[in-house]
C-alpha cells in the first residue's frame, strides 16, 4: 500500500503541474491526492494492527505520519477554498516525502495504549502549532499588504485567520497537556516513575509552559491582536526546533 500511495502522490504532482499550465482543473489534482492519503494510512493501520500498538518508533516513522496528516488537513482545507490548490503541487511533494520516510522507519517495540496516545497526542500538537503559525504568518503578511493597499492575489479572510490561529493556539495546548499526561503514566508503568530526565520530555514540558504563558494572556486579553499572532508564530518555530533537532535519550 505504501508504493501504491507514492504512485498516487506522484500523479497529484503531475496533475498539478498540468493546472499550473492551464490543461486541467485545479481541483483534478484532490482526488489522486485524497486516493494517496487513503493508502498511506490503510497501510499505517495495517501495521498498527499487526504489531498491536503503535506503528514506529524513530523520528522517520514520527516525521512521516506528520506529513501525512498535515497533507490530509490541507486537502480538506481545500474543499472549503480553491485558493489553496495553487499550492497544491507542494502539497502533493510533501506527501510524497512523507511517505518515503516511512520506509527506513522502525516498528515501535511499545505496545502499551498510554505510549501510543502519548505519541498520538504529540502528533496532533505539532500539527496544530504548524496551522496556528501558518495562519498567524499568513495574517500578518496579508494585513501588512493591506495597509498599503497591495491586494495580493492569494487571500483569505482575515477573520477566519484570526479564528484560526486562536483555535490552533488552545488547540497546542490542551494536546501538549494530554502529551505529558499520557506520556507521564507511561514511564511510571515502564520505567517506575512518572518522570525521566530525558531532554524531548524536558523541551516539551517547556513548550507547553510556553503556550500556556501565551493561552492566558490571550484569555485575560493581555495581548493585541499582531502580538498574539507573533507569539503563535514563535511558538509554530519552538515546536519546528524542538521536532527537528531535539532526539529521546530513552
Amino acid at each position: 500500500m505504501l508504493i501504491i500511495s507514492l504512485t498516487f502522490y506522484f500523479i497529484s504532482f503531475f496533475v498539478s503541474m498540468l493546472s499550473y499550465w492551464g490543461r486541467v482543473s485545479q481541483r483534478a489534482v484532490l482526488f489522486p491526492m485524497l486516493l494517496a492519503i487513503l493508502s498511506y494510512f490503510t497501510h499505517i493501520l495495517y501495521i498498527s494492527f499487526k504489531l498491536g500498538g503503535f506503528p514506529f518508533a524513530n523520528a522517520y516513522g514520527f516525521s512521516s505520519l506528520l506529513g501525512n496528516t498535515m497533507v490530509f488537513a490541507l486537502a480538506i482545507f481545500s474543499f472549503k477554498n480553491g485558493q489553496a490548490l495553487r499550492f497544491s503541487a507542494i502539497f502533493s511533494f510533501l506527501g510524497f516525502l512523507s511517505a518515503l520516510l516511512a520506509l527506513p522507519s522502525e516498528p515501535s517495540p511499545y505496545r502499551n495504549p498510554l505510549y501510543s496516545l502519548h505519541i498520538i497526542s504529540a502528533l496532533f500538537a505539532y500539527v496544530c502549532a504548524f496551522f496556528g503559525g501558518m495562519s498567524s504568518l499568513v495574517r500578518l503578511l496579508l494585513e501588512r499588504r493591506l495597509k498599503h493597499k497591495n491586494i495580493p492575489a492569494f487571500s483569505l479572510p482575515i477573520n477566519l485567520l484570526r479564528s484560526s490561529e486562536r483555535l490552533m493556539v488552545n488547540l497546542s495546548f490542551i494536546l501538549l497537556t494530554l502529551t505529558l499526561i499520557f506520556g507521564s503514566f507511561w514511564t511510571r508503568i515502564h520505567f517506575g516513575k512518572h518522570w525521566i530526565n530525558d531532554p524531548k520530555l524536558l523541551v516539551t514540558l517547556a513548550l507547553w509552559i510556553y503556550y500556556a504563558f501565551v493561552v492566558h494572556l490571550n484569555l485575560m486579553k493581555g495581548l493585541k491582536p499582531k502580538q498574539l499572532s507573533v507569539l503563535i508564530l514563535l511558538g509554530s518555530l519552538f515546536s519546528l526546533l524542538n521536532l527537528l533537532f531535539v532526539r529521546h535519550e530513552v
